[in-house]
């Protein structure tokens, strides 16, 4: 059996040497794909995006709704806190007269809401669309400025409320 062991190795020497193949042999180097830094996301060039008039025609009007509600509720905002200075037990007419000036001064502030409402609707709508970074940013100031009136409007009547 030890004769045998030169033999079989011999024999698959010239087996294996038939399965190399000649010729060049690819390099082991790294290629150029391998070379490149794949932690980072490539950066993209952002589309240009005409600015929309229409859309800032639609801002400006919403921005003066609401200044205009913001007048309505400062000249409604006097006879409320008059009349929920003294107020007597529920449902005297003090009561009433009360309850009335809060619900005038919730109604007058309704123009300041909804052109919140709809500032948040477009800013929504903008979202999933192209729009000019300069659109957005007046969008986004409108909602800050009729956003800052909604909650000094809130806080009033809150105020007043509790009396």
């Amino acid at each position: 059996m030890n004769a045998r062991l030169p033999i079989l190795a011999a024999l698959l020497a010239a087996c294996l040497a038939g399965c190399v193949s000649q010729g060049p042999f690819p390099s082991l180097a790294l290629r150029p794909a391998e070379q490149e830094d794949w932690t980072e996301e490539p950066a993209h060039a952002a589309p240009v995006v005409a600015d929309d008039a229409a859309l800032r025609t639609r801002i400006s009007a919403l921005i003066g709704e609401a200044r205009e509600g913001g007048r309505a509720f400062d000249a409604d905002l006097p006879a409320a806190e008059r009349a929920t200075a003294h107020v007597g037990p529920a449902e005297s007419d003090s009561w009433v007269e009360a309850q009335q000036a809060i619900s005038r001064l919730q109604a007058s502030r309704g123009r300041t809401d909804e052109a919140a409402a709809e500032l948040h609707q477009l800013r929504l709508a903008r979202a999933g669309q192209p729009t000019s970074a300069t659109d957005l940013a007046a969008l986004d100031a409108a909602i800050e400025e009729v956003g800052a009136l909604v909650e000094r409007q809130q806080g009033q009547l809150d105020r007043i409320s509790r009396r």
